[in-house]
């Protein structure tokens, strides 16, 4: 697929490559002076082992550069895994057999700067730029949950780097583990895995995503259940959000939130009921790029560099290409 992507403003820079490395797919995108003109997304295999899959990973990136007809300027990683600052994934819960190696390691032969970040970040940081907004959280409900922060048009980075882990707020303390070990998490009770199984116990009989969103568009009484009870959930977190951060606008995507197109609307609701009296609330709505928001920020990262992620102004700042 090739395209215009005017949202992720690559500013004219020559070759740029974004992938987005997720937990069940990547995705690359390559660009040449702001236009697509390679993407490709490429599935994990079920039953590979993390030396086929950084193989898989090499030939894939291979492949969107020779696209370009040249080596990259720069690479844009958004990852799903916790990446050190020398590459190496630190953990990656749905892919454990890949701590301890080298996630730069595919990328060694394109000639280019390579940059990481976490996926759900870029995601936020994308979806920011594309609204104009300066004060968005962003959630994506996928493999797992995850989320970014941007307030006054900058990443809110923490002490750590690390601030924005959504899907790590506690929004059911009696509720199922979490694979960080804590009870209760937003990702425990909302990623594609825990909404499945949601969905299974309130239809009585195993239950796929897939099957999940064509129930919901069929309002069916027991995927509007579990509707239901995501949009709550989601609401508790947003709540404690509003109150610290009070942002503007709040978008939803990742794999299975933007294929749930019903939700943002229930969120808002269930965030209405809940909200202090003459306290504003921020506007709920899907992710300007679907699923594809932290491929967006790939893209981000790859036109403006490490600045992105170390606090610069989202609408004031660009690196030089």
């Amino acid at each position: 697929m090739t395209g215009t992507y005017p949202s992720t403003d690559t500013g004219g820079a020559s070759r740029l490559l974004a992938v987005d490395i997720g937990g069940t797919k990547v995705a690359l995108r390559a660009m040449a002076a702001g236009v697509a003109v390679h993407e490709r997304t490429v599935r994990w295999p079920a039953d590979g082992d993390a030396a086929s899959q950084s193989d898989l990973l090499e030939a894939s990136v291979a492949d969107a550069v020779a696209s370009l007809g040249g080596a990259p300027v720069r690479i844009g990683v958004a990852a799903a895994p916790n990446v050190d600052a020398d590459g190496y994934v630190v953990s990656w819960p749905n892919r454990p057999d890949w701590v301890g190696r080298s996630l730069r390691a595919p990328f060694a032969g394109s000639g280019a700067e390579v940059l990481f970040g976490d996926d759900a970040t870029l995601a936020g940081l994308a979806e920011a730029r594309a609204t104009g907004s300066r004060d968005l959280v962003h959630l994506g409900i996928g493999t797992g949950v995850g989320g970014g922060l941007v307030s006054g048009g900058r990443l809110l980075t923490g002490a750590w780097g690390t601030a924005g882990e959504l899907g790590h707020l506690v929004v059911d303390p009696q509720g199922p583990r979490c694979r960080c070990g804590t009870r209760g998490c937003l990702q425990a009770v909302v990623s594609a895995e825990a909404l499945a199984a949601h969905a299974g116990a309130a239809r009585g009989l195993p239950t796929t995503t897939a099957e999940l969103v064509a129930g919901v568009e069929r309002s069916e009484p027991w995927a509007e259940h579990t509707l239901d009870h995501a949009a709550e959930r989601i609401a508790r977190a947003l709540r404690v959000l509003v109150e610290l951060v009070q942002p503007a606008r709040v978008t939803i995507g990742g794999g299975l939130g933007a294929a749930l197109a019903p939700l943002p609307g229930r969120v808002a609701r269930r965030l209405a009921e809940t909200a202090r009296p003459g306290r504003p609330l921020p506007e709920v709505g899907p992710a300007v790029h679907g699923p594809h928001s932290s491929l967006a920020g790939a893209a981000l990262l790859a036109t403006q560099g490490p600045t992105l992620l170390g606090g610069a102004h989202l609408f004031h700042e660009r690196s030089a290409t």
